[in-house]
């Protein structure tokens, strides 16, 4: 992709972002509308704060900033029409609202050409911003298509999804004979957070939205909390309380959480729910939950909190944490972070760069 080139990309991405960030935008309106008909868990506030903080992100100085990681800097200031332009296809998961967004901003300011799937489950907001960035740039390389066909033309493959889904896509790709080198398998992950007990009225705020926004559907979603023995947890509650005054929990939630409460009721595991099961705590060993039920795991010291992670960070996608822990940096963010995360994270501690530039 030449200078110009990348220039337009970032042009197109950033204008078009712009527009999305009106609320009243005829396209964006039309997409939400057509997502909350779908079979999904996706409420109109979740979304709603999905593709605000989505799009605030995509201004072009951070897309300038992010393109100098995604572009070797051998290249960055020639003509690169003579390196290769890889066919990145996408199997898109949709358990939340635009999760989709990140591999394909990253396919392109990288200069690769971008193929992607539509779930069943967001089956309007990708395609509706993918056709509004067209319009905005008609020389841009964005297809949306069925997998068969996404796989068949890839050169490289991004696949998100639960564990079972990426075994039949292991499959799917060793019948079309592409390397697993060539692909970023992304299975089942989940998150947790590391409380000190000392957290303020607005950490366990940031706390209930780092588990209950998007109701648990993320990998960046909180499944189990670690706090010291000692701590109470009537501030939590009160916490996720008002959350859910902010953000109520969907009907396909509120349903599967009454079932559990009976069946922690039933076996004695001790357990806390909001009035309309709007969501459920329990208390036990360090062992996730359903969604919209977090696991409470109590700490006697924080090396066990810590043994714990080093030995399941493998499962894991983030820890969340306001106190210092001796875990790997690049593991570890700020509570209140889970939903808002920077445009260039790494899923699965994995940098979009790294995967582009390998195997080339």
């Amino acid at each position: 992709m030449s200078t110009d080139s990348s220039n337009s990309v970032i042009s197109a991405l950033a204008a078009t972002a712009k527009r999305w960030l009106d609320p009243e935008y005829p396209v964006r309106v039309d997409a939400v509308e057509r997502t909350l008909e779908a079979e999904n868990r996706f409420t109109e506030a979740a979304i709603t704060f999905a593709i605000n903080q989505q799009m605030a992100l995509l201004t072009a100085d951070a897309l300038s900033t992010w393109r100098k990681e995604l572009v070797p800097s051998d290249s960055q200031n020639t003509d690169q029409s003579s390196a290769p332009i890889l066919t990145v296809s996408v199997l898109n998961p949709g358990n939340i609202p635009f999760v989709e967004l990140q591999d394909l901003v990253a396919v392109l300011l990288a200069g690769h050409d971008y193929i992607g799937t539509v779930s069943s489950r967001s089956p309007a907001l990708l395609p509706a911003f993918v056709s509004d960035l067209l319009q905005e740039d008609e020389s841009i390389q964005a297809d949306l298509t069925d997998w068969q066909d996404a796989v068949e033309r890839a050169d490289r493959v991004i696949a998100s999804g639960s564990d079972e889904t990426i075994e039949t896509i292991r499959q799917s790709i060793d019948q079309a004979g592409l390397a697993h080198e060539a692909c970023w398998f992304r299975g089942h992950r989940y998150s947790v957070v590391v409380l000190s007990g000392q957290e303020s009225e607005d950490d366990l705020i940031d706390l209930a939205e780092d588990v209950l926004l998007h109701e648990g559907q993320g990998c960046r979603n909180v499944s189990l909390v670690f706090a010291p023995e000692s701590m109470q947890i009537d501030g939590v509650l009160d916490a996720f309380a008002a959350f859910r005054g902010m953000f109520e929990a969907h009907d396909r939630t509120v349903g599967p959480l009454k079932m559990q409460q009976a069946l922690l009721k039933a076996v004695d595991v001790p357990h806390a729910w909001a009035e309309g099961h709007q969501f459920l705590i329990s208390r036990g060993e360090a062992e996730p939950q359903g969604a919209g039920h977090v696991r409470w795991v109590a700490y006697q010291n924080r090396e066990e909190a810590e043994a714990w992670i080093v030995a399941h960070q493998d499962s894991l996608q983030a820890v969340f944490s306001r106190i210092r822990l001796d875990l790997d940096e690049a593991l570890v963010e700020p509570i209140g972070s889970a939903q808002r995360p920077v445009l260039d994270w790494c899923p699965d501690r994995r940098s979009h760069a790294s995967f582009f530039q390998s195997h080339n």
